[in-house]
């Protein structure tokens, strides 16, 4: 039966620590199926490290957490196929091609049968003459584009991107911003950090602020 609850994830109590300094603090929020979610804050106030902590990438100092009613932070990843994390960083293997680190991502996820879509989705997103290219050749544009490939590409319900338009092009942004419509709709949510104010303004439903460790909704 399908999961009706209204909410995606569910953080509770969550603090972190790193050498006795606080970079999180009690940090409890939910968040609904469908939303977009904007999070701003300075760099350095820990808005990464929260997307580290939901992704599995990092373990809270303390807390709880639940996506899609599987329990976060635990020795079981199956909650991890629930989302999709961009980062700052490439997350790409250099030495192997877009299209052999696309396969190999829907793999790991055991989405085999998105595989044969990975050219469609170069053309699509105008990386068509890269994708069978070594990642070590490709700017930092191209990289963000391969980004996009990946999430449109899988299946998800929680994505966590950080700074997807960093690097873009107008045309990119111009895709990104319209599936953001499509996925709403889907109800897929999406955890964005900006620091383009006027874009989160415009294009979410909450933000959240992370400052001095703590976690405020801006009302």
């Amino acid at each position: 039966m399908k999961n009706k609850l209204p909410y995606i994830l569910e953080i509770d109590s969550l603090n972190k620590k790193f050498n006795n300094k606080t970079i999180i603090s009690n940090a409890s929020f939910k968040l609904k199926k469908g939303q977009v979610i904007g999070l701003t804050g300075k760099n350095g106030s820990g808005k990464t490290t929260l997307f580290k902590i939901i992704s599995g990438i990092m373990h809270p100092t303390s807390g709880n957490g639940k996506i899609q009613d599987k329990y976060l932070f635990s020795s079981n990843p199956d909650y991890r196929k629930y989302l999709i994390y961009w980062s700052h960083y490439p997350q790409f293997y250099s030495s192997l091609t877009g299209y052999e680190n696309i396969k190999l991502f829907l793999n790991l996820r055991s989405e085999f049968d998105q595989v044969h879509l990975i050219k469609d989705y170069a053309e699509k997103y105008d990386l068509k003459n890269q994708i069978f290219k070594k990642i070590s050749k490709y700017s930092f544009g191209q990289i963000q584009r391969l980004k996009l490939i990946q999430l449109a590409i899988s299946n998800w319900d929680l994505a966590l991107l950080d700074e997807p338009h960093s690097g873009i092009d107008i045309d990119g942004k111009k895709i990104l911003d319209k599936n953001f419509n499509k996925w709403s709709k889907m109800e897929k949510t999406i955890f964005i950090i900006s620091h383009n104010k006027v874009w989160l303004e415009g294009n979410c439903d909450t933000i959240f602020n992370l400052e001095n460790s703590k976690l405020y909704k801006n009302d």
